[in-house]
């Protein structure tokens, strides 16, 4: 089993452990308000003591504790950011669920959401599960521990920070999950705003027609075949946006440039 060799090596263990768990509060799956954070500590514990060996040894530590502060402050960042990459998908996927929610009049009976420790829609659970199973389909968090493994080589511990390419990533990952979160909920609300447009006709045509009695329910049937209709071709939109997303994140963590 992995052991730490030396004292020699605790320094750097505190650094590989600092990014390790950093990741996994932040990282899809791993960074559930579910799991309690005792486990996490302990998952984190565990993969920093089986990736140690191959880590490079830091180099020269800080003399100072604020010195010391900043180097495992950049751990933490650095674990922080690369673990919500990936986490902005997911998010994305939620936050077209609840506007689909909306607009079909779901969202009147909230759910407790595990990965966040908040309230959810119900439509917005669903799409987030079924992220979460092709995320499991994928191998997606087998990618997120070679990546993590990965991250110790290019960037040995005391030499990463948020740096521009770093920073850009992040920002272009939020604007791909902001046009991922309307282009999945798009189809739903372009056919609300249909149904909208029909019953406003109908309603001027015939007065006598109750309108917000049945207008509420019309809603709900078409917004429901509308969504099942999607969600076979919203599987290959999630699937397509994580696969975007590891491939992104895993040529951050190699020094790779991205497009």
């Amino acid at each position: 089993m992995p052991s730490i060799a030396s004292l020699q090596d605790v320094p750097t263990f505190v650094l590989v452990f600092f990014r390790t768990v950093a990741m996994f509060l932040s990282a899809p799956l791993f960074g559930s308000a579910r799991i309690p954070r005792i486990v996490k500590v302990m998952m984190a514990l565990v993969l920093a003591l089986g990736v140690m060996p191959g880590v490079p040894r830091a180099g020269a530590l800080p003399q100072t504790p604020w010195a010391l502060a900043v180097g495992i402050g950049g751990e933490i960042i650095f674990g922080l950011a690369l673990g919500s990459a990936l986490s902005l998908v997911f998010i994305a996927v939620e936050w077209a669920g609840s506007m689909i929610g909306q607009q079909i009049g779901f969202n009147l009976g909230e759910t407790f959401d595990p990965q966040f420790g908040s309230g959810a829609s119900v439509i917005g659970d669903l799409y987030f599960m079924l992220a979460l199973v092709v995320f499991l389909v994928i191998r997606g968090h087998h990618v997120l521990i070679r990546g993590l493994r990965d991250s110790f080589e290019l960037l040995p511990p005391l030499s990463v920070g948020i740096d521009q390419p770093l920073f850009d990533m992040l920002i272009g990952m939020l604007q791909s999950a902001t046009v991922l979160a309307f282009r999945m909920a798009a189809p739903l609300m372009v056919t609300m705003l249909i149904v909208d447009l029909a019953l406003g006709f109908l309603g001027k045509t015939v007065p006598q027609f109750n309108i917000m009695s049945v207008g509420v329910s019309l809603r709900s049937l078409i917004g429901v075949a509308v969504l099942i209709v999607s969600l076979s071709l919203t599987n290959a939109t999630i699937r397509g946006a994580l696969i975007d997303s590891l491939q992104t994140v895993e040529a951050a963590w190699r020094g790779v440039p991205t497009q």
